[in-house]
C-alpha cells in the first residue's frame, strides 16, 4: 500500500516512469510542468497523497493504464517499430 512519498517514488520507479509520466497517467491538472511538480511534492512529503492517487498508482502497478496513455519512452520506441 502506498502511504508515504518514498512508497510513491518506489512505485513510480518500478513502473519505469518519470514524474512527468506519472502526472500524465494521473491526469493531474495544470499541464506537464505543474503535474510533474505535484508528483515530486508528493514523493518528498511536501504534499499529501490522496486516496484516489493511491488507488490509481496501485492499479498501474497491476497493469491497468488509463485509456490512451503511453509513457514517453514507450512512445518513442513505438514510433521506431
Amino acid at each position: 500500500m502506498i502511504k508515504t512519498g518514498p512508497h510513491l517514488k518506489q512505485a513510480r520507479e518500478a513502473l519505469g516512469w518519470t514524474p512527468k509520466d506519472l502526472a500524465r497517467a494521473l491526469r493531474l491538472a495544470g499541464g506537464d510542468k505543474q503535474g510533474e511538480k505535484r508528483v515530486l511534492e508528493m514523493e518528498s512529503g511536501r504534499r499529501e497523497i490522496s486516496g484516489p492517487v493511491t488507488v490509481a498508482v496501485e492499479s498501474f502497478l497491476h497493469g491497468y493504464l488509463p485509456v490512451g496513455f503511453t509513457p514517453e519512452g514507450e512512445e518513442a520506441a513505438g514510433a521506431q517499430r
